[in-house]
């Protein structure tokens, strides 16, 4: 096990116990990381009752990351309470597109559902990051999560891909942007996992099905595999990784045409 004995994390997205935020807070946790959790206030019961769990939780505030206002608050009422408090550690666990986005054909969506799928999916990680700055510890660790859809079409996943390549985009600007000063900002593109967020993909079981028999592995990834690759980039052993987007789906993104055409 990786050593991370007093390092903070900021940890963003937790929604319930399948979450793999909060998979990666269990991770970052055993590793002896401190944990400071932001949360929504819909998901804020399913929070309370995890808490508990973990002793690393050193404290949780709310915020919704579409508004700039709550999102100052949550670092103001962070240092309010622990004043002068660094973080080592960010990780950016969020995804949100309105129903509109997948309940209607991808050209007639108007610009509201895009710009909140937009703005919580992909520009938020720049801003949380522009709130955090004054907070970090030198050579601090970003992670955020994505998915293969950024760059090829995948079912019924819709606004959510277009959030997915901007999101990625923004991982290697901001990595430029804050690498002179040590700071690294990385995204792991995870594989399809049941989660409350991919519960509202329509056809998602047959996408876990697909990859399951199709990727190198034969298997779907999980919670905790994401979550050891996130502790690694948040370890010094990834010291030297930034600006990266890597795979953690079982080798899915390496092929082009399945093996299941043989069938």
């Amino acid at each position: 096990m990786l050593n991370l004995k007093g390092k903070t994390a900021l940890v963003f997205g937790v929604a319930s116990e399948d979450s793999i935020a909060w998979s990666i807070c269990q991770h970052l946790a055993e590793a002896g990381c401190n944990l400071i959790l932001g949360y929504q206030k819909r998901f804020m019961s399913r929070v309370f009752q995890l808490k508990n769990q973990l002793s690393a939780i050193q404290s949780f505030y709310p915020i919704d990351v579409a508004e700039e206002e709550t999102t100052a608050e949550f670092f103001h009422e962070w240092q309010k309470e622990m004043p002068g408090a660094k973080a080592d550690i960010i990780i950016h666990a969020i995804g949100f597109a309105p129903r509109e986005c997948f309940d209607r054909h991808m050209l007639f969506v108007e610009d509201g559902p895009i710009n909140t799928a937009m703005t919580i999916s992909a520009h938020s990680l720049q801003r949380v990051m522009r709130h955090a700055m004054p907070h970090l510890s030198p050579n601090s660790s970003t992670i955020t999560l994505t998915y293969a859809a950024s760059t090829r079409h995948v079912p019924n996943y819709g606004i959510m891909s277009i959030a997915k390549a901007a999101l990625e985009a923004w991982v290697r600007e901001l990595a430029v942007r804050v690498g002179e000063d040590g700071h690294r900002v990385n995204a792991i593109s995870s594989g399809p996992i049941r989660t409350l967020a991919a519960s509202g993909i329509p056809g998602f079981s047959d996408i876990l099905e697909h990859v399951e028999r199709n990727s190198p592995l034969r298997r779907n990834v999980n919670q905790d595999d994401v979550a050891g690759c996130a502790v690694w980039l948040a370890s010094p052993l990834g010291a030297g990784v930034t600006g990266q987007i890597i795979h953690v789906d079982c080798g899915y993104s390496s092929t082009m045409v399945p093996d299941s055409i043989n069938d």
